[in-house]
């Protein structure tokens, strides 16, 4: 690539760059981990339960890993509304994080391609599956 294009290409991806990075300040609050709704039975053939329909709850499970294990625990809907924000936060913070490797990425594979030397860098990460709420 000419190095006049290249500069261009390379002005407009650390302009890119710096969006992503900008909008990290946007950014609240994090909290690892998952925001569920529980129903749940208490199994007593009596209670309005039995009925599918009718089951106790909802009941706000907050889990996350520590450890290498699954840590979980009942919250009230109050704080389930501030962890689903804070979840939320956290998602978005992760999208930032990957747009800011891809544009970094990008900008790797302009300089090395003008220096004639292929790419060493780490092979492109998988999408990740997105998790609970």
């Amino acid at each position: 690539m000419p190095g006049a294009r290249l500069s261009r290409r390379l002005e407009a991806l650390r302009a890119e760059y710096e969006a992503a990075k900008a909008s990290l300040g946007e950014v609240g609050f994090t909290c690892e981990g998952s925001l569920v709704e529980r129903y749940t039975s208490c199994h007593n053939p009596n209670c309005r339960c039995a009925d599918p329909a009718e089951r106790h709850g909802p009941y706000w499970q907050l889990s996350w890993k520590e450890g290498g294990r699954t840590v979980s625990r009942i919250i009230s809907a109050e704080e389930a509304e501030l962890y689903r924000e804070w979840v939320a936060n956290r998602h978005r913070l992760e999208e930032v994080l990957t747009e800011m490797r891809r544009i970094s990425r990008q900008a790797a594979e302009q300089i090395a391609a003008d220096t004639g030397h292929p790419f060493q860098g780490p092979a492109r990460p998988r999408r990740s599956r997105s998790s609970g709420v």
